[in-house]
């Protein structure tokens, strides 16, 4: 695959904004169990509190062990909002990354990786190993062929 005609690279400056997410780690095969319950479980939290989130779910993967993936994930929500015991006041990734739209399953999205991958090592970059996900619109609602998963990869400043 010829992955600069797949995908459109671009450098980007990320500015942190306040979330409420859960982190913890778990098996790539079981993260879309984990997705449902925690992003309900946010989302019934701020319901709770009279409050919405303030832009699509998002995660953050801190590496890329499949066996032992470290992730958090939430929502985007207005300053001061606190978290409870399993749910955590937090910010979304800041600094230099570079991104790609990617659209398909979400088990199939490697190639928008490689693909990015591809771009920071042609342009002397280098990536911290730290990945963020926004996921635009709603897997219950979508087929899995019309997903939109903006991807970021981290940037060593």
């Amino acid at each position: 695959m010829n992955f600069e005609c797949a995908f459109q690279c671009e450098l980007e400056d990320l500015e942190p904004r306040p979330a409420l997410t859960i982190r913890l780690k778990t098996k790539a095969g079981d993260i879309a169990e984990m997705f449902d319950q925690g992003f309900s479980a946010i989302a019934s939290y701020l319901e709770e509190k009279g409050k919405k989130p303030q832009g699509p779910p998002f995660a953050i993967y801190y590496n890329m062990d499949m066996d032992h993936l470290e992730v958090e994930f939430g929502f985007p929500v207005e300053e001061g909002i606190d978290g409870n015991a399993s749910i955590q006041a937090s910010m979304t990734p800041s600094g230099k990354a570079v991104t790609s739209l990617y659209i398909g399953p979400y088990e199939e999205a490697e190639p928008v990786y490689d693909a990015l991958m591809k771009w920071i090592s042609d342009n002397e970059l280098e990536a911290t190993g730290v990945a963020y996900e926004i996921y635009m619109n709603d897997p219950a609602l979508t087929p899995p062929e019309q997903l939109k998963t903006q991807v970021y990869l981290l940037l060593v400043r």
